[in-house]
């Protein structure tokens, strides 16, 4: 993240020093003319510290970014946890360019948080509070009664648990790398995202977020049990030790869930999300439950957009390249043109074109497509072969069209004490670091089982789900298989797509969890996730497949106990199958050629 906001300041500063050689002496003309946006037309004055009050007299602090030419404007609102000074965020800089293209811009520290008074605790007040700040906004003499909301992550979050409230002044939404079900953000699966998870909370419980700089994060994640990870760090959170209490969907996690309330969101949304974003899933069912369910015609009308983008936008990595058209700065036009539409009434075009828009990794191109996923997807399955010993990428494990026949199983050893660590992915907290990475440390180890097809004689462009159906026996009564589909270049460099999980208790069943029988053999399906990728002629399609994916996902202790309150581990042996009577196989979506 600070890569990336150093990257965005120098070019902007070069701009400006462009700017001013050039004789133009408005710095926003130039971020206009950087981001492919109109000429502003107002300068930009703000207001700090408005107090805004909620219906319990709670008053929550937000600073006002508005054109200085009086008059009433539509209202774009940003809730954020993180304080609304916080110029990491740059919460001001957004302000002042949506100011500076004729809108007022609102950002308000949330209850608890930074400058507003009340006391935090995630999520739970966002939709009440966030409910009153928009029907606040949209009765001030300085508004027309149109408002939008914006914002990323926690601050998306704050626009879905709004928006179900019905306000008749919102109008439009962009909720970007968030979800409308948090829980399954958290807790995939039923696990926990456990380095996401123990780093945000330590990081942002306190009423002014605290650095996690100094702190041990390889030692802290290995923390147990769970429960008492925060406690070693020397702090006790209240909201932590809850969430490691409440494992699995339930009445705790449908306070702040509005995935079930859809039919009440009257206000469409422009969902943005990246393939490398632990949200991307959640918030590709968010557009499909909108467009089909949405509570007006509006709503149906949401849009969804997806680049090659983290948790944190960024585009630009090591061990991959997505071209010049991958930055997220590069799609902020859309998100003014959709402004626009909604609150302004502007005929931009923005609905002629369709309403997906998705970036090819490996093609380096956008597209745009009517529908998620693709109508003329081909399931195709490529089957798991090997003679019995898969284990790294030295072994003889194979993938390929062809149904098994008489196979041995591969077997190996998931060890808690030992797992198989995260490389690359969505986790961007702490020591982890996302996007697409170099997986040839991971496949040399031999408790990972991998399996490669034969170069590609052609392009094959593999968009929509992933999905692995696997059959596997386990030596312990609960145990973790993870999953993890990657392109391997000619020279052997392995880059990770898409990764899943699946916790053997809830194979079946989240709510209804069953302890496994020990050696029986057991189908299982692991939604590896959506993604949209050419792999080249050349490349080859890799799995891996192992017990763990750790600190990104929870270590599972192998005992059938629970994981959160209980520190006992054991080793597991596990084998997986590909045989006649148990065909594994990775089924893939693949897009016929020239679609």
């Amino acid at each position: 993240m600070k890569s990336r906001t150093v990257r965005i300041v120098l070019v902007i500063i070069l701009v400006l020093i462009l700017g001013v050689s050039l004789g133009l002496y408005n710095k926003w003309n130039i971020v206009a003319w950087y981001l492919g946006l109109p000429a502003p037309q107002y300068s930009v004055k703000v207001l700090h510290d408005v107090k805004v009050p909620m219906r319990d007299g709670v008053k929550l602090s937000a600073d006002i970014y508005r054109p200085s030419a009086e008059g009433k404007y539509p209202v774009i609102l940003l809730r954020t946890m993180y304080g609304k000074g916080n110029a990491n965020h740059k919460y001001a800089f957004t302000g002042s360019v949506f100011a500076s293209q004729g809108f007022i811009f609102v950002v308000q520290d949330v209850r608890g948080k930074f400058d507003s008074a009340g006391d935090f605790y995630p999520y739970i007040y966002e939709a009440a509070d966030g409910f009153d700040t928009i029907e606040w906004a949209g009765t001030r003499e300085w508004s027309t009664g149109k408002v939008g909301t914006y914002g990323f992550s926690y601050w998306g979050s704050t626009q879905w648990l709004a928006a179900p409230m019905g306000s008749k002044y919102l109008k439009a939404m962009v909720p970007v790398v968030t979800s409308q079900d948090v829980y399954q953000r958290w807790i995939y699966n039923g696990i926990f995202r456990i380095n996401d998870v123990l780093v945000w909370h330590y990081e942002n419980a306190p009423k002014r977020a605290q650095s996690a700089k100094g702190v041990d994060w390889d030692t802290a994640v290995r923390k147990l049990p769970l429960l008492k990870a925060d406690d070693a760090l020397g702090v006790d959170i209240p909201a932590y030790n809850d969430w490691i209490r409440h494992p699995q969907p339930g009445p705790y996690w449908d306070r702040i869930r509005v995935d079930n309330k859809v039919a009440k969101i009257t206000a469409p949304a422009l969902i943005i999300d990246g393939w490398y974003d632990y949200y991307l899933n959640l918030a590709l069912g968010d557009y499909n439950r909108m467009i089909k369910n949405g509570g007006s015609a509006e709503a149906r009308r949401s849009m969804l957009l997806v680049g090659p983008w983290t948790h944190a936008s960024t585009s630009k990595f090591s061990d991959a390249d997505f071209g010049k058209e991958a930055s997220f700065l590069k799609k902020f036009r859309m998100i003014l043109l959709w402004f626009n539409y909604w609150l302004k009434g502007e005929q931009n075009g923005i609905l002629s074109e369709g309403p997906v828009k998705i970036f090819t990794m490996g093609a380096n191109t956008w597209k745009t497509v009517g529908e998620w996923p693709l109508k003329n997807t081909r399931y195709t399955a490529y089957y798991l072969h090997s003679e019995g010993n898969a284990n790294t990428v030295r072994g003889n494990g194979i993938l390929s069209a062809v149904k098994p026949a008489t196979e041995k199983p591969d077997s190996f050893l998931s060890d808690p004490e030992n797992p198989v660590p995260s490389v690359g992915g969505t986790s961007i907290f702490g020591n982890a670091k996302a996007g697409p990475v170099d997986q040839q440390t991971v496949e040399s180890r031999d408790d990972v089982l991998v399996y490669t097809s034969a170069p590609l004689t052609e392009d094959l462009e593999v968009t929509g789900p992933v999905k692995l159906v696997f059959y596997a026996a386990s030596s312990a009564r609960d145990t973790d298989f993870a999953a993890k589909l990657a392109d391997v270049d000619p020279a052997g460099k392995s880059i990770n797509i898409q990764a899943g999980v699946i916790r053997a208790r809830y194979r079946d069943s989240l709510e209804r969890p069953s302890l496994l029988e020990k050696g029986k053999i057991y189908r299982m399906e692991i939604e590896i996730g959506n993604t949209s990728n050419l792999f080249k002629k050349g490349h080859r399609i890799r799995l891996q497949l192992a017990g763990s994916n750790f600190p990104e996902y929870g270590r599972n202790l192998n005992t059938g106990a629970d994981n959160g309150t209980t520190a006992e581990m054991v080793k597991s042996r596990q084998l997986v199958y590909h045989d006649r009577d148990n065909p594994s196989q990775l089924i893939l979506p693949v897009i016929p050629k020239g679609n």
